[in-house]
Protein backbone atom coordinates (compact mmCIF):
# COMPACT_ATOMS: atom_id res chain seq x y z
CA UNK A 1 0.00 0.00 0.00
CA UNK A 2 1.37 3.40 -0.96
CA UNK A 3 1.12 5.84 1.95
CA UNK A 4 2.53 8.82 0.07
CA UNK A 5 4.48 8.87 -3.19
CA UNK A 6 7.64 6.83 -2.66
CA UNK A 7 6.69 5.31 0.70
CA UNK A 8 4.93 1.95 0.91
CA UNK A 9 3.52 -0.17 3.73
CA UNK A 10 4.18 -3.85 3.00
CA UNK A 11 0.86 -5.57 2.33
CA UNK A 12 -0.37 -8.69 4.11
CA UNK A 13 1.48 -8.20 7.40
CA UNK A 14 -1.66 -8.19 9.52
CA UNK A 15 -1.89 -6.20 12.72
CA UNK A 16 1.35 -7.38 14.34
CA UNK A 17 3.94 -4.97 12.95
CA UNK A 18 4.52 -2.51 10.12
CA UNK A 19 7.29 -2.82 7.55
CA UNK A 20 7.97 0.00 5.09
CA UNK A 21 9.65 0.28 1.70
CA UNK A 22 11.09 3.60 0.55
CA UNK A 23 11.73 4.29 -3.14
CA UNK A 24 14.86 6.40 -3.21
CA UNK A 25 15.50 9.14 -5.78
CA UNK A 26 18.52 7.15 -7.02
CA UNK A 27 16.23 4.27 -8.05
CA UNK A 28 17.07 1.94 -5.19
CA UNK A 29 14.76 0.57 -2.51
CA UNK A 30 15.29 0.84 1.23
CA UNK A 31 13.46 -1.56 3.53
CA UNK A 32 12.65 -0.19 6.97
CA UNK A 33 12.41 -3.01 9.52
CA UNK A 34 11.88 -6.69 8.70
CA UNK A 35 8.93 -8.01 10.69
CA UNK A 36 8.65 -11.41 12.35
CA UNK A 37 10.50 -14.51 11.06
CA UNK A 38 7.39 -15.68 9.20
CA UNK A 39 7.13 -12.33 7.39
CA UNK A 40 10.24 -12.64 5.22
CA UNK A 41 8.37 -14.24 2.31
CA UNK A 42 5.74 -11.49 2.36
CA UNK A 43 8.40 -8.80 2.38
CA UNK A 44 10.27 -10.37 -0.51
CA UNK A 45 7.06 -10.81 -2.49
CA UNK A 46 6.10 -7.17 -1.97
CA UNK A 47 9.58 -5.97 -2.90
CA UNK A 48 9.25 -8.09 -6.02
CA UNK A 49 6.30 -5.97 -7.17
CA UNK A 50 8.58 -2.93 -7.09
CA UNK A 51 11.67 -4.72 -8.44
CA UNK A 52 13.45 -6.82 -5.88
CA UNK A 53 16.80 -6.25 -7.58
CA UNK A 54 16.46 -2.62 -6.45
CA UNK A 55 16.37 -3.52 -2.73
CA UNK A 56 19.90 -2.84 -1.54
CA UNK A 57 19.51 -1.21 1.88
CA UNK A 58 17.72 -2.29 5.08
CA UNK A 59 17.40 0.15 7.97
CA UNK A 60 16.45 -1.37 11.32
CA UNK A 61 14.82 0.98 13.82
CA UNK A 62 15.62 -1.32 16.76
CA UNK A 63 16.42 -4.92 17.60
CA UNK A 64 13.13 -6.40 18.81
CA UNK A 65 12.10 -9.75 17.30
CA UNK A 66 9.07 -8.25 15.53
CA UNK A 67 11.34 -5.80 13.70
CA UNK A 68 14.31 -8.07 12.88
CA UNK A 69 12.66 -11.50 12.63
CA UNK A 70 12.80 -11.67 8.84
CA UNK A 71 16.05 -9.75 8.48
CA UNK A 72 18.47 -12.64 7.93
CA UNK A 73 16.30 -14.23 5.23
CA UNK A 74 15.60 -10.96 3.41
CA UNK A 75 19.26 -9.95 3.55
CA UNK A 76 20.40 -13.34 2.25
CA UNK A 77 17.93 -13.16 -0.64
CA UNK A 78 18.86 -9.62 -1.69
CA UNK A 79 22.41 -8.98 -0.50
CA UNK A 80 21.18 -5.68 0.94
CA UNK A 81 23.32 -3.72 3.38
CA UNK A 82 22.01 -3.69 6.96
CA UNK A 83 21.98 -0.38 8.83
CA UNK A 84 21.22 0.36 12.51
CA UNK A 85 22.26 2.50 15.46
CA UNK A 86 25.59 1.50 16.97
CA UNK A 87 23.93 0.57 20.29
CA UNK A 88 21.69 -2.03 18.62
CA UNK A 89 24.39 -3.80 16.59
CA UNK A 90 25.20 -6.64 19.01
CA UNK A 91 21.50 -7.29 19.62
CA UNK A 92 20.73 -7.49 15.91
CA UNK A 93 23.70 -9.79 15.33
CA UNK A 94 22.52 -12.04 18.16
CA UNK A 95 25.50 -11.38 20.43
CA UNK A 96 23.60 -9.63 23.20
CA UNK A 97 20.08 -9.57 24.66
CA UNK A 98 18.45 -6.18 24.87
CA UNK A 99 17.72 -4.53 28.22
CA UNK A 100 14.15 -5.30 29.29
CA UNK A 101 14.59 -3.79 32.73
CA UNK A 102 14.04 -7.16 34.41
CA UNK A 103 17.13 -7.05 36.62
CA UNK A 104 18.09 -10.48 38.06
CA UNK A 105 15.09 -12.08 36.31
CA UNK A 106 16.94 -11.55 33.04
CA UNK A 107 19.22 -14.47 33.88
CA UNK A 108 16.24 -16.75 33.34
CA UNK A 109 14.23 -14.69 30.86
CA UNK A 110 16.97 -14.05 28.31
CA UNK A 111 18.05 -17.67 27.65
CA UNK A 112 14.42 -18.81 27.73
CA UNK A 113 13.42 -16.28 25.06
CA UNK A 114 16.42 -17.28 22.95
CA UNK A 115 15.13 -20.86 22.93
CA UNK A 116 11.58 -19.75 22.12
CA UNK A 117 12.55 -17.46 19.24
CA UNK A 118 14.94 -19.95 17.65
CA UNK A 119 13.07 -23.21 18.17
CA UNK A 120 9.46 -22.14 17.91
CA UNK A 121 9.62 -19.01 15.75
CA UNK A 122 12.42 -20.09 13.43
CA UNK A 123 14.42 -16.95 14.15
CA UNK A 124 18.09 -16.64 13.35
CA UNK A 125 20.08 -13.41 13.56
CA UNK A 126 21.64 -11.72 10.58
CA UNK A 127 25.36 -12.44 10.28
CA UNK A 128 26.56 -8.86 10.02
CA UNK A 129 25.42 -5.27 10.34
CA UNK A 130 27.12 -3.26 7.60
CA UNK A 131 26.62 0.36 8.65
CA UNK A 132 26.24 2.06 12.02
CA UNK A 133 24.44 5.38 12.33
CA UNK A 134 24.29 8.10 14.96
CA UNK A 135 21.90 10.85 15.96
CA UNK A 136 21.40 13.66 13.41
CA UNK A 137 23.24 11.76 10.70
CA UNK A 138 21.88 12.36 7.20
CA UNK A 139 21.64 9.10 5.26
CA UNK A 140 21.92 8.69 1.48
CA UNK A 141 18.32 7.43 1.56
CA UNK A 142 17.24 11.01 2.30
CA UNK A 143 16.44 10.37 5.96
CA UNK A 144 17.94 12.08 8.97
CA UNK A 145 18.47 9.84 11.98
CA UNK A 146 16.77 10.86 15.22
CA UNK A 147 18.06 8.76 18.11
CA UNK A 148 14.94 8.05 20.19
CA UNK A 149 15.85 5.80 23.15
CA UNK A 150 13.51 4.57 25.86
CA UNK A 151 11.78 1.55 24.36
CA UNK A 152 15.27 0.32 23.48
CA UNK A 153 18.59 2.07 23.98
CA UNK A 154 19.42 2.38 20.30
CA UNK A 155 16.01 2.96 18.75
CA UNK A 156 16.06 5.39 15.84
CA UNK A 157 13.39 7.39 14.09
CA UNK A 158 13.84 8.55 10.49
CA UNK A 159 12.87 12.02 9.29
CA UNK A 160 12.50 12.81 5.59
CA UNK A 161 12.25 16.61 5.59
CA UNK A 162 11.38 17.19 1.92
CA UNK A 163 8.29 14.96 2.10
CA UNK A 164 7.49 15.60 5.77
CA UNK A 165 7.74 11.90 6.64
CA UNK A 166 8.54 10.71 10.16
CA UNK A 167 9.05 6.97 10.71
CA UNK A 168 9.30 6.30 14.44
CA UNK A 169 9.65 2.55 14.94
CA UNK A 170 8.39 1.85 18.47
CA UNK A 171 9.18 5.28 19.92
CA UNK A 172 5.38 5.48 20.16
CA UNK A 173 2.42 3.76 18.53
CA UNK A 174 -0.86 4.55 16.80
CA UNK A 175 -4.20 2.96 17.69
CA UNK A 176 -7.75 3.93 16.77
CA UNK A 177 -6.54 7.27 15.48
CA UNK A 178 -4.66 8.13 18.68
CA UNK A 179 -0.96 8.14 19.51
CA UNK A 180 0.19 6.22 22.58
CA UNK A 181 3.28 5.26 24.54
CA UNK A 182 5.13 2.08 23.55
CA UNK A 183 4.18 -1.14 25.34
CA UNK A 184 4.98 -0.60 29.02
CA UNK A 185 6.38 -4.05 29.84
CA UNK A 186 8.82 -3.79 26.92
CA UNK A 187 9.86 -0.20 27.63
CA UNK A 188 12.31 -0.27 30.54
CA UNK A 189 13.08 3.45 30.53
CA UNK A 190 9.74 5.21 30.28
CA UNK A 191 11.01 8.65 31.29
CA UNK A 192 13.61 8.46 28.54
CA UNK A 193 10.91 7.34 26.08
CA UNK A 194 8.79 10.36 26.99
CA UNK A 195 11.75 12.67 26.46
CA UNK A 196 12.30 11.11 23.03
CA UNK A 197 8.67 11.71 22.09
CA UNK A 198 8.95 15.35 23.14
CA UNK A 199 12.04 15.72 20.99
CA UNK A 200 10.28 14.16 17.99
CA UNK A 201 7.40 16.60 18.52
CA UNK A 202 9.82 19.49 18.00
CA UNK A 203 10.39 18.49 14.37
CA UNK A 204 8.70 20.96 12.03
CA UNK A 205 6.80 20.20 8.86
CA UNK A 206 5.73 16.65 9.73
CA UNK A 207 2.92 15.58 7.41
CA UNK A 208 2.98 11.79 7.81
CA UNK A 209 3.83 9.68 10.86
CA UNK A 210 4.55 5.98 10.41
CA UNK A 211 4.75 3.87 13.56
CA UNK A 212 5.95 0.33 14.01
CA UNK A 213 2.46 -0.60 15.15
CA UNK A 214 -0.83 0.95 14.08
CA UNK A 215 -2.10 2.87 11.07
CA UNK A 216 -0.04 5.70 9.55
CA UNK A 217 -1.11 9.19 10.60
CA UNK A 218 -1.76 11.23 7.46
CA UNK A 219 -4.03 14.00 8.75
CA UNK A 220 -2.83 16.81 11.04
CA UNK A 221 0.22 14.73 11.90
CA UNK A 222 2.40 17.48 13.34
CA UNK A 223 -0.36 18.94 15.52
CA UNK A 224 -1.38 15.51 16.78
CA UNK A 225 2.19 14.63 17.73
CA UNK A 226 2.64 17.94 19.52
CA UNK A 227 -0.60 17.44 21.46
CA UNK A 228 0.41 13.90 22.38
CA UNK A 229 3.82 15.04 23.62
CA UNK A 230 2.24 17.84 25.65
CA UNK A 231 -0.12 15.35 27.31
CA UNK A 232 2.67 13.16 28.69
CA UNK A 233 3.41 13.28 32.39
CA UNK A 234 6.73 14.83 33.37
Amino acid sequence: MQIVPGLHLVDGMGAVVNVYVWERPDGGLTLIDAGMPKDAAKILAFAGTLGIERLDRIIITHGDIDHIGGLAEVQAATGARVICHAVEKDIIEGRQARDMGYGPVARVYVPLMAIVTERFMGYRPVKKVDELVLDKQMLPDGFQVVHSPGHTAGLIALHQPERGILIVGDAFGSRDGKLHMPVAMATPHKDVARDSIRRLAEIKGVQVICCGHGAPVTQNAEARLQAFAASLES
